[in-house]
């Protein structure tokens, strides 16, 4: 991104972000695509009740270099209270499943998407809302079927992007490739192979 085009932007604060620091931190990454590369981390320790888990975000990492050593967010994990009352569950509880926790990650992470982009291309939009829906077949999960019907376990991911502003037709145009560019979506529509490290410890 030529300096100019930067300079153009000084002083310009677009969704809460200065557009020259903005454009600049884009000018690193693309020069420095090694020392820009991040590592989020998340850990999820099982409660006594069944599928209740409470999730940590923390430290995370930039370059290779260990960042976020003060930061702990928490998040707690279960099911809708008709499911576990179905399931047999003694004292239902009401939380946010673990798929609702990635369906969410993906809506926040489109929009983020959608605006860094807005902001380095200079298209001015208002707001963005991502609606994100996934009929999911539990038969896998309870060991109804195997694991070799993986994919089978999903119905279509249905992803609802609505952009708020005046844009001409050329910027909708541009602006509804950006999407793809999702982190998220890349990570939940692309095979990711992997095969999960088991250990084992006694009980103490």
């Amino acid at each position: 991104m030529s300096t100019a085009r930067r300079d153009r932007r000084a002083g310009e604060i677009e969704h809460g972000a200065d557009a020259e620091t903005h454009l600049e931190f884009i000018d690193w990454v693309e020069a420095n695509p090694e020392d820009a590369m991040l590592e989020f981390r998340a850990a999820g320790a099982t409660e006594a009740v069944a599928n209740r888990t409470t999730a940590t975000i923390g430290d995370w990492a930039l370059g290779g270099d260990e960042m976020g050593a003060e930061r702990e967010h928490t998040l707690e994990f279960g099911l809708p209270p008709e499911l576990e009352e179905a399931m047999g569950y003694v004292e239902a509880t009401d939380r946010h499943e673990a798929i609702e926790g990635a369906l969410a990650g993906l809506t926040a992470c489109i929009n983020g998407t959608i605006v860094y982009n807005a902001i380095r291309e200079g298209i001015d939009l208002e707001g963005v809302t991502t609606t994100v829906r996934a009929p999911v077949d539990l038969r896998m999960l309870f060991g109804i079927h195997d694991v070799d019907r993986a994919h089978e376990m999903y119905g279509e991911l249905e992803i609802d992007v609505e952009v708020t502003g005046d844009l001409t037709a050329e910027e909708k145009m541009v602006v509804r490739d950006y999407p793809k560019r999702s982190p998220v979506y890349t990570l939940v529509t692309l095979e990711h192979p992997n095969r999960p490290t088991v250990e084992f410890e006694p009980t103490a």
